[in-house]
């Protein structure tokens, strides 16, 4: 299962996490994997577009993200909005592989 969790502060999301895989299909063949992480790493790389230098973590099956907050914030929020409401559209299809959680 893929789990992505929201981190909230005060009503907006400051850091996202992505962890896991779907199982639907081997490593590189698996299609909600590959969707997932193209909305994910397409969200961080807009963010890091109006907020260069955001703290990232990434390994095999796990990718975290700050959110930046200041003057970008507004852009950030449209761009968290965007990627979450991908992921929305993917879970409903694969509510058994993809998890969406507020933490």
């Amino acid at each position: 299962m893929i789990e992505v969790s929201f981190f909230k502060r005060d009503g907006r999301t400051v850091k996202v996490k992505c962890v896991g895989h779907s199982g639907l299909a081997q490593s590189g063949q698996d299609l909600l994997c590959a969707a997932v992480s193209t909305l994910i790493q397409t969200a961080y790389i807009a963010l890091n577009d109006i907020s260069s230098g955001l703290g990232y973590k990434r390994k095999d099956g796990f990718f975290e993200f700050d959110v930046p907050s200041g003057e970008a914030a507004h852009d950030a929020d449209v761009i968290v909005r965007a990627m979450y409401l991908g992921l929305k559209d993917l879970q409903s299809g694969f509510p058994q592989n993809l998890k969406l959680e507020e933490a």
